[in-house]
């Protein structure tokens, strides 16, 4: 499952367009890019992995494209030289502002806001480059004023996502009903928390899909279509 989303694709795409100092190096006009937010068990990661397999096929240049989403920690930690622990207090499901305030004063970690600003500025230099489909991590909002970014939501019912969630991390119902809530409601507290928005905000996205009525192929296909077309990626 989602075999084109690992550390190597990541690592690849960055040694293609970083220099050893994480300048950009690509030298060429910046391509589009699509950012995903999703409810937990809506197939964000499904949809991103058919996703960057459609646009490579159906684009007229077929160049490979990038997902971040986990992996985007990693290239946080790389690019602004943190520790790797660090990475454990950049969950989207973030502890609170008091308890962030207290470990940051003994020394655990820099503050969340600092983590957050340099993640946001990971994202927006990812964006920029474009190729890259970035899931999470409020990346609609800190790309909102490029316009070659297209951002996309996936909703579905709390039963269907539930039963997602016990397919895919074989889970039982309960484990698998507070999994859904406690990785939601830790996405809802970072768009709030970090940016003053509401998630669930329609305005926020291009387009939003319900993938309890819409196969995760499909929903691919929709986003790669409505891509190609707005940023006339089916011409040379």
């Amino acid at each position: 499952m989602w075999e084109n989303i690992s550390p190597k694709k990541s690592a690849s795409f960055i040694e293609r367009h970083f220099g050893s100092k994480g300048e950009d190096i690509s030298g060429t006009p910046a391509k589009p890019a699509i950012t995903i937010s999703r409810a937990e068990g809506a197939g964000g990661l499904t949809v991103a992995s058919d996703l960057a397999d459609y646009l490579q096929t159906h684009t007229v240049s077929h160049e490979v494209w990038t997902v971040f989403s986990q992996h985007l920690v990693a290239k946080v930690l790389e690019e602004h030289n943190l520790h790797k622990r660090v990475g454990d207090f950049m969950k989207e499901g973030h502890k609170g502002m008091l308890t962030d305030a207290f470990e940051e004063f003994l020394g655990l970690h820099p503050s969340t806001w600092t983590l957050v600003e340099k993640t946001n500025a990971t994202i927006l230099r990812l964006a920029q480059i474009g190729n890259v489909i970035l899931v999470g991590r409020g990346g609609n909002i800190v790309t909102m004023e490029l316009p070659t970014v297209f951002h996309v939501r996936l909703v579905g019912s709390l039963e269907k996502r539930i039963e997602q969630a016990q397919k895919v991390l074989g889970l039982d119902q309960k484990s698998a009903i507070n999994y859904i809530k406690k990785k939601d409601a830790g996405r809802r507290r970072y768009l709030k928390d970090n940016f003053d928005k509401d998630i669930d905000d329609p305005l926020l996205y291009h387009i939003i899909i319900n993938t309890d009525l819409v196969r995760y192929d499909e929903a691919a296909r929709l986003i790669g279509d409505e891509m190609i077309r707005r940023y006339k990626q089916d011409s040379p």
